[in-house]
């Protein structure tokens, strides 16, 4: 095999590296997301009423919304990305 295959392997080697890296961080992002619409929700529920339970859903539920267009958002971007990667062409020299 010579150099330039080599480094052409290589560079396909990389792009599917760096897809599979960008799936943990579309992941990671809406976990991060989830967490922060939880602590949202219960800061929201403790500084009002501890022990209304009804009412930490309602917050949770809404803290959940406002997230959820952002990290949908985030994850389009990611999946936009990704797509780009694969249909990149490998460089030839």
């Amino acid at each position: 095999m010579s150099k330039l295959q080599t480094e052409a392997q290589q560079r396909l080697d990389l792009l599917a590296y760096l897809e599979e890296l960008l799936g943990c961080v579309k992941s990671l992002h809406a976990g991060v997301g989830a967490v922060v619409a939880d602590v949202a929700a219960i800061r929201n529920t403790v500084s009002k009423d501890p022990e209304d339970i009804a009412l930490f859903k309602a917050n949770l539920k809404l803290a959940t919304g406002t997230a959820r267009l952002l990290v949908d958002e985030a994850i389009c971007s990611y999946d936009d990305l990704v797509e780009e990667l694969k249909r990149s062409k490998p460089y030839t020299n």
